[in-house]
């Protein structure tokens, strides 16, 4: 199962509370948000997450809060009942509270003055009906929507987004694709049909 990686701009904020505990909050992923041009195997798409997609997730699972994707790095885990996690119509929301470690003091200095402002989720589709792909013709560029999540790994807090780095899987872009040559094909016939049948008349109409 291929394993794929997204980045969101989102408003990371910080919060210390009474009890000093620090608190991290933010969105995983934003819904009908769409992504800055992402490639795989010279394959370029933007992509789409419908809201229907974590219909199928308990977010209640063990997921874990991460730095740069680095399992070594955790801040945050639901079982641990530090990572709490719901949907609303803008997306799937967080709300970290972060262990007393130095990487994770460091992280909530580098996002409270701004360094770090983006976060970043791993996901799995089923695999099947997991997404759909067509092709924008005026853009030039596939499109393709997730419709359904299998699993949500992790959300990490990153310093560079995963865009250019993105091990998406290219199944369904591909498909998309010998459907659109499968119709520029069948279009090339027909227009070849329509030449054929003008110049058969036009030689009927000479006899």
């Amino acid at each position: 199962m291929t394993v794929e990686q997204r980045t969101v701009k989102t408003e990371l904020r910080t919060i210390q509370n009474e009890s000093e505990k620090k608190i991290l909050e933010g969105y995983g992923l934003k819904f009908n948000s769409k992504s800055e041009p992402l490639s795989s195997n010279g394959v370029r798409f933007v992509e789409t997450i419908s809201p229907e997609a974590v219909k199928d997730i308990n977010f209640e699972d063990d997921i874990r809060f991460l730095i740069d994707h680095d399992s070594q790095k955790i801040i945050a885990r639901t079982v641990a009942d530090t990572l709490k996690i719901e949907v609303d119509e803008i997306g799937v929301k967080f709300r970290a509270e972060l262990n007393n470690t130095t990487y994770a003091r460091d992280l909530y200095e580098n996002i409270k003055s701004g360094l770090i402002n983006q976060c970043s989720f791993s996901f799995e589709l089923p695999e099947t009906g997991g997404d759909s792909v067509r092709y924008n013709k005026d853009e030039g560029i596939y499109e393709r929507t997730i419709k359904r999540f299998k699993k949500i790994g992790e959300i990490s807090a990153v310093t560079f987004p995963a865009y250019s780095d993105t091990s998406v899987s290219v199944r369904s872009i591909e498909q998309a694709e010998k459907e659109a040559q499968e119709l520029k094909d069948k279009q090339k016939r027909k227009l070849q049909l329509e030449l054929d049948l003008l110049k058969f008349e036009e030689g009927d109409t000479n006899t």
